[in-house]
This record gives C-alpha cells, structure tokens and sequence, in this order.
C-alpha cells in the first residue's frame, strides 16, 4: 500500500518518489493545503474502493498515518 500512496503522491506533487517516506508530513514536507488533501482523498478512494470521511482526513499527518488508514 505504501508504495502505491508513494508513487501517487510523487506524481501529484511532481516529486521523486524516493523523498516520500512514512514519516513524511502532508503539510510540513508536502505542502499540501486542504483542496490538495480532497483530491488525494477523491483519488485514493477510487483508486482502493474504501472511503475516507473527511474528519478522518483531519487526523492523517503523515503518509505512514495514510498508509495504515487505508490498510485498514
């Protein structure tokens, strides 16, 4: 799960996928504003058919809280 989170994330935000780890933040390393956050969720939710409410969206910091989420 995480390398599909990883390599989504590097291509929505143009970035090597290599400098996204679990302990990467969507806000802090990412900068991800909320609208980026929606999109990701929208597409995540398509993508693995399981959906994210948004106050759970509240409580992911990290890809690694994404990533567990999601495995869920």
């Amino acid at each position: 799960m995480f390398e599909k989170i990883q390599n989504e994330l590097a291509e929505y935000f143009g970035i090597d996928a290599s400098k996204i780890t679990p302990t990467t933040s969507f806000k802090d390393d990412l900068h991800a504003d909320s609208l980026a956050l929606m999109e990701l969720m929208f597409s995540l939710e398509s993508e693995t058919g399981k959906t994210l409410d948004d106050d759970v969206m509240d409580k992911i910091v990290t890809v690694g809280d994404l990533c567990a989420l999601l495995e869920n």
